[in-house]
């Protein structure tokens, strides 16, 4: 009978795919452990056999280096907040899971879990109210929790952790109306330990409950609540990171074939080691040779034989096995590599933020899209802070992830063309500043309005190259 510890089918269906990653992920040790399941063993091989051939693979770890790679891509720039980025949590965002970790580290570690299964969740938590403040009757003001440090922060759930959730449509929009997520909880253990307890957080709009197995009275080895409260929200504040989505919280491993690969280098590469080891100890062949007969190898001794017939000679491997596995481990790895390289295959029909300014790796790549998927989970999560938080205008803001992978190639060619289209009129002084930021010529620092109140001073006039200038207050530029 299902209970409250049981995943859905459509999380059992997901999991199988999301094994592979995982375990890729874990390296050389994780797939010697992995053991039969990603190298089998081969028929009448003993398990002595087995077990030498599996210990001296080694895994050419192609798939960790391009999650890796493609996260490195994402994160060569900063998450930049815009300006309708509420000051409270622009001023959250040191600190954004209360763990010490800065949004950019946080973002990065979410991207880099998620691309691996395909998709992520970010929770965004609030600690339990102040039992009583200084406020007219023991009330709780805001001076009260901003002393205690109370505030919304955010936790990333792994696609493991969400084992099941139900939905419904409101208003048109399907809703997240249930949402179970497994956890391991630290709980004392005498006076000097703790132990691991498994637990299942049960959300809902405006709930939570904690649910445990019991391990003792009627209900032991039944799973019962054992904690729960109300919530100041009507949502369940989870934000899928839909690298890969699928359907509705869910998502699959974008980088599949990738993996694939991976397992067939892995075999191959076990049995070119393999044969290597045979190939490297000649046996002793000899014939004419009587079981009495004493026999003695080594590099200062002779073999004496009556029998005129007796022979004795290395039987070697010729090599020519060795070279073909050479051949197709090389193989394997440029496909592999190709295969990574796809996520920067630009899209048909997309188009840069710049049109043509820029014409390397356009944002409507595959690793694009995925640096927005982020984006779109970091901009919801600050829309449930903002909620937490009773802000006027219930509103988080808006955050921009990196999606110019390929843009240092051309950014010294970029900027004339951008200041021409700032003296044309086309670009505003904060869209001409954002594309010098996204060049790395301008730093991420700069504030327009400072900006505009240092010109309106100085008025500085950048030459476009083309006989014309830019005034930075925009204004017409000055004749010359």
């Amino acid at each position: 009978m299902a209970d409250v510890n049981t995943p859905t089918e459509e999380y059992v269906r997901h999991e199988q795919m999301w094994k592979l990653p995982r375990t890729l992920m874990g390296g050389t040790k994780a797939m010697r452990a992995a053991g039969r399941t990603y190298l089998p063993q081969e028929a009448k091989e003993s398990d002595t056999a087995y077990k030498a051939r599996i210990a001296r693979s080694t895994l050419f770890n192609g798939f960790r280096k391009t999650v890796k790679d493609m996260t490195g891509k994402v994160f060569t720039k900063n998450v930049v907040l815009k300006p309708d980025v509420p000051t409270q949590i622009v001023g959250y965002a040191e600190n954004i899971d209360l763990a010490g970790r800065h949004l950019n580290v946080f973002a990065r570690d979410v991207f880099f879990d998620s691309l691996q299964p395909g998709i992520g969740y970010i929770l965004t938590e609030m600690p339990a109210p102040l039992a009583q403040g200084t406020g007219r009757a023991g009330e709780v003001t805001m001076a009260d929790e901003q002393a205690a440090g109370r505030r919304p922060y955010l936790i990333f759930i792994k696609a493991e952790d969400l084992i099941g959730w139900q939905s419904t449509i409101i208003n048109g929009v399907v809703t997240l109306t249930q949402a179970r997520i497994r956890e391991v909880a630290n709980v004392p253990d005498g006076p000097f330990a703790t132990k691991c307890v498994p637990q299942v957080r049960v959300l809902t709009p405006g709930a939570w409950e904690i649910w445990r197995e019991a391990t003792e009275g009627a209900d032991k080895g039944k799973w019962v609540k054992v904690a729960g409260d109300k919530t100041s929200l009507t949502v369940i504040p989870l934000a899928p990171v839909y690298i890969n989505r699928t359907g509705f919280m869910t998502g699959e491993p974008p980088l599949e074939d990738l993996a694939d690969l991976n397992v067939a280098h892995w075999q191959s590469q076990s049995d070119q080691r393999n044969i290597l080891h045979v190939a490297r100890v000649p046996i002793l062949f000899m014939a004419g040779f009587q079981a009495e007969d004493a026999i003695e190898i080594g590099g200062s001794s002779a073999v004496r034989c009556s029998d005129a017939a007796a022979n004795m000679s290395y039987v070697e491997h010729s090599g020519q096995a060795i070279g073909s596995g050479d051949k197709d481990l090389a193989n394997l790895e440029f496909q592999m590599q190709t295969q990574g390289l796809q996520l920067l295959v630009p899209q048909p029909g997309g188009k840069t933020a710049t049109g043509e300014v820029h014409d390397d790796i356009k944002e409507n790549s595959q690793l694009a899209m995925m640096a927005g998927a982020l984006g779109d989970a970091i901009e919801q999560s600050f829309g449930f802070m903002a909620l937490y938080m009773k802000l006027p205008e219930i509103k988080g803001g808006s955050v921009v992830v990196n999606t110019d992978f390929g843009i240092s190639a051309s950014a010294a060619l970029d900027i004339p063309n951008i200041i021409a289209a700032k003296n044309a009129g086309i670009y505003d002084l904060q869209t001409t500043i954002d594309e010098f930021k996204r060049r790395g010529f301008t730093s991420e620092d700069v504030d327009v309005e400072v900006l505009k109140a240092r010109v309106a001073e100085e008025a500085p006039v950048l030459d476009a190259g083309a006989g014309k200038g830019m005034n930075l207050d925009g204004g017409t530029p000055p004749a010359k």
